[in-house]
This record gives C-alpha cells, sequence and structure tokens, in this order.
C-alpha cells in the first residue's frame, strides 16, 4: 500500500471543493470565517474525488457560531451507510488538514499513517476532531478522516453549512440528488431542524447539469 498519499474522507464542509482547498491554499472561504493558513504542501489534490460509502454513520451536534448549528461527525463504529468525498493528498498535508481542524498549526501533527493502520486509530488532544480514523483501504491507498473523541450529542445544522454539504456531494455525484438527500435525512440531528423539502431547497441545481 502506498502511504507517502491518502485518501482524506469528507463528510461535512469539506466535501465541497472550494471549502476543502482553503485547508491546501490558505485563506478564507467566507468573510465570516477566519482564515486558514493553509498546508506547508501546497499543491492541488490529485484529479479524482470520489465517493466512497462505507459501515458509518454521520450526525450534527456541538454547535458552531461561525456556521449557525451543529456540525458533522463520523462515527466509524456505528454501521449506517454513510457517505464520504475522498481526497486525494499527500501523507503530510492530511496532517496538516487535520492540524488546522484542531487549531493546530501545519507541522504540529505527526502521524505514522502505517502504523494508524495497525492501531486503527489515534487521539491527537480534546478539540472536536482530534480522533484521527483509519477507515480502511482504497485503490491502494489508506483512506482516513478525524472525528470527535468523545459522543456528540445531536444538533441541527445551520442553512450555510447543510448548503455546503449538500453542494459538495452534488459536486461529486451529480446524479444522484436523491441519495445525497436521503443519506442527509438519515443524520442524526437533521430531523430536529429540516425536512427533505427545505432541504432539497438548498441545492446548485445547476450542479445536475
Amino acid at each position: 500500500m502506498n502511504y507517502e498519499r491518502v485518501w482524506y474522507g469528507a463528510y461535512g464542509s469539506n466535501v465541497l471543493e472550494e471549502r476543502f482547498l482553503r485547508y491546501i491554499e490558505g485563506g478564507s472561504y467566507a468573510p465570516q470565517h477566519p482564515p486558514h493558513v493553509g498546508a506547508r504542501d501546497t499543491q492541488g489534490p490529485g484529479p479524482k474525488s470520489p465517493l466512497v460509502h462505507g459501515p458509518w454513520s454521520l450526525s450534527f451536534g456541538y454547535k458552531s457560531e461561525r456556521w449557525g448549528g451543529g456540525v458533522a461527525f463520523l462515527d466509524p463504529d456505528f454501521s449506517q451507510r454513510a457517505c464520504i468525498r475522498c481526497w486525494d493528498v499527500t501523507d503530510q498535508q492530511f496532517m496538516d488538514i487535520a492540524a488546522q481542524e484542531n487549531g493546530l498549526q501545519p507541522g504540529e501533527v505527526d502521524v505514522d499513517i502505517a502504523g494508524l493502520k495497525d492501531s486503527g486509530e489515534l487521539i491527537i488532544g480534546d478539540t472536536w476532531y482530534s480522533r484521527i480514523v483509519y477507515l480502511g483501504e482504497y485503490l491502494g491507498q489508506p483512506v482516513m478522516t478525524f472525528t470527535s473523541s468523545k459522543p456528540v450529542e445531536a444538533n441541527a445544522p445551520g442553512e450555510s453549512y447543510l448548503s455546503v454539504i449538500l453542494n459538495g456531494f452534488l459536486e461529486a455525484g451529480p446524479g444522484q440528488l436523491d441519495q445525497h438527500l436521503d443519506r442527509l435525512m438519515r443524520a442524526d440531528g437533521v430531523d430536529y431542524g429540516w425536512t427533505r423539502e427545505t432541504l432539497l431547497q438548498l441545492a446548485n441545481l445547476e450542479n445536475l447539469n
């Protein structure tokens, strides 16, 4: 297996390319968002960013002032057939993305990817996304993500956050609108404030063409 490149499995706002690239290139995604430093290596991800399904579950919890509601978490231990968008990045870029998601600087997270395959996970602190998880292998590369190290109480996500996620999934799978809606409605927390009809209103239907 090639450990120098990994699939970063995004399931929250990073499923949208423009949002994800802030963690690589630096800069702000929106005026109300503080700027990201970016990765030490600013080369773009590989040309393919497939959607991959697995025996995981998606939920929304905590409360982000930036996003106006709950944010996404992946539970790798509970099977509900969740979907991730896989970005083809270097192992160093993945570590720098994980660092920024946890309020650290690029270079401050060091993960032995080969060793993580054996252990399954690594806890790097007590922040929201401090549990780094090995999800398996896809096309000869490890699939990695990060999520909460603690149980998360469900909370409905806000409009801007759900819109970014839904349109990121549409960007990757433009012919799968119904499937994307169904998967999001299954996620714990979404039904606290959303219906399938109101979720549909967030879709940029131009992505279907």
